[in-house]
């Protein structure tokens, strides 16, 4: 019987080929080699009246300054806490946001959300994820 050797390196491209390779991210750069990414957050369900943590992480290269980041587009009656908009400081790579869902938001199928992480000289990466509102 004969055993194949398998890198790593080729199970990865294989993963990547086929769809299977772990979360989706964004990578944008900018001069001087400077990158800016964002990983996909997790897709959330939310019931009407409660709240939910919503990790999310960037990785920079070649530049230490804050990201800001922008959460946009969730259902109706779904708002994150202390606003849309929030800062990564520079020495940091996340930033947990509390999606809340009001008592009388609407139940919803999947919603695609957006996030948007913002650094130096205009790179601007953004990612999609899906809020769910249920029912109580």
């Amino acid at each position: 019987m004969r055993i194949a050797r398998i890198s790593a390196i080729t199970v990865a491209a294989a993963l990547a080929f086929t769809g299977l390779a772990a979360c989706g991210k964004t990578t944008v750069e900018g001069p001087a080699g400077q990158k800016l990414t964002i990983v996909k957050p997790a897709d959330q369900t939310v019931k009407q009246g409660e709240t939910n943590k919503v990790t999310i992480t960037v990785n920079r290269t070649g530049f230490d300054a804050p990201v800001q980041i922008e959460v946009r587009d969730l259902p109706s009656g779904v708002s994150v806490a202390g606003g849309n908009t929030l800062t990564i400081p520079t020495d940091d790579n996340l930033v947990t946001v509390t999606l809340v869902a009001a008592a009388d938001a609407p139940p919803t199928g999947d919603v695609r959300a957006s996030v948007t992480a913002r650094g130096l000289n205009g790179m601007a990466a953004t990612e999609f994820f899906n809020v769910r509102v249920a029912a109580r």
